[in-house]
């Protein structure tokens, strides 16, 4: 050995310094004790019974909350047979607008399910102001308005509108 070698420097057999090794060790050590450590976790919480499709999650995420309507004030059947509701929200000669960030049909009838292309008579822009002129009337699950529009072009569009989508969005409000 020469006068620069150290004992902790010089080649052990298998061409591995001491130091080497002992790091070599140390980490070896670290990671095996970090292995049973997580392992015993696991066993302990009850995880190791956990099968592969609980862990890739085969249900819905996330369930929306049911949508609530609002009640109606009271309600009176109109001559057509279908039920005319009156809502304290609207009241006929209210001016309401389009609260959604997006075109809203106005219809001739109400109801959007199962109607002609020809159904849809005009839009609504966003932040539009259309006037209430008569009851409510449920149709396909929503409620609808009817209402008249003063078109950009100048002419006035008489039709109904729904007051939220089918997934709950309000499309008039005040």
């Amino acid at each position: 050995m020469t006068s620069s070698e150290t004992p902790a420097s010089s080649p052990a057999r298998g061409g591995l310094s001491v130091r080497s090794r002992f790091w070599l060790g140390l980490i070896l050590s670290f990671g095996l004790l970090t292995l049973g450590s997580c392992g015993g976790l696991l066993m302990a919480s009850g995880l190791n019974r956990a099968s592969l499709a609980e862990l890739q999650g085969s249900g819905p995420a996330w369930t929306p909350p049911p949508v609530t309507p609002t009640p109606a004030v009271s309600a009176e059947v109109n001559s057509s047979g279908g039920a005319e509701v009156y809502r304290a929200a609207f009241a006929p000669g209210a001016e309401v607008r389009n609260i959604t960030g997006s075109r809203v049909n106005i219809r001739s009838t109400a109801g959007y399910l199962a109607k002609p292309g020809n159904d849809v008579i005009a839009q609504v822009a966003p932040g539009e102001r259309v006037e209430i002129l008569g009851p409510s009337a449920e149709a396909d699950g929503l409620i609808w308005w009817q209402i008249a529009y003063p078109a950009p072009d100048g002419r006035t569009v008489e039709g109904w509108v729904a007051e939220a989508t089918a997934s709950g969005v309000t499309i008039l409000g005040e």
